[in-house]
């Protein structure tokens, strides 16, 4: 459900690169605050999340490191945080977090982001969104089929 008492902001690659870096900005914060993490700049083509090991979170210590790809568009760089917070989420929810299933795990996160996101104001434009969701979940779907393969 998204909370319609904040701000909302309508997000689309249609917008200027400066107003999106400023977005972008006020997300990445977001995200540390709330889930105590960092978010750091990638020269990989992808970006990701290296959570934290069970063994070594402490109360203090920070939840893992989402790295992201300094490669693109900035539009692109605000959908790839928002599908790598969904993976945070993901991972904190003790009832499915051992699910081990790709297709499961990644769509999944997809979800979570998105809605985080939105229930904090940031509406993503959802053709533009689903855009990269289809095309993450292919290159997942092939990368299972070819694992599956030998």
């Amino acid at each position: 459900m998204i909370n319609l008492s904040v701000d909302t902001r309508n997000l689309s690659s249609s917008m200027s690169k400066e107003h999106l870096e400023l977005i972008l900005s006020e997300m990445i914060f977001l995200v540390e605050s709330d889930f105590d993490v960092n978010v750091e700049e990638s020269y990989s083509p992808a970006s990701y999340w290296i959570p934290t090991p069970d063994e070594e979170v402490e109360e203090l210590e920070l939840f893992g490191i989402i790295e992201l790809t300094s490669e693109g568009a900035v539009f692109d760089k605000i959908i790839h945080l928002t599908h790598e917070v969904g993976h945070v989420i993901y991972r904190i929810d003790p009832l499915f977090r051992n699910t081990k299933d790709t297709m499961f795990y990644e769509s999944l996160a997809w979800y979570l982001g998105y809605h985080f996101m939105a229930e904090h104001g940031y509406i993503i434009e959802m053709e533009e969104y689903e855009e990269q969701l289809e095309h993450a979940l292919k290159l997942y779907r092939w990368s299972e089929n070819a694992r599956d393969a030998k």
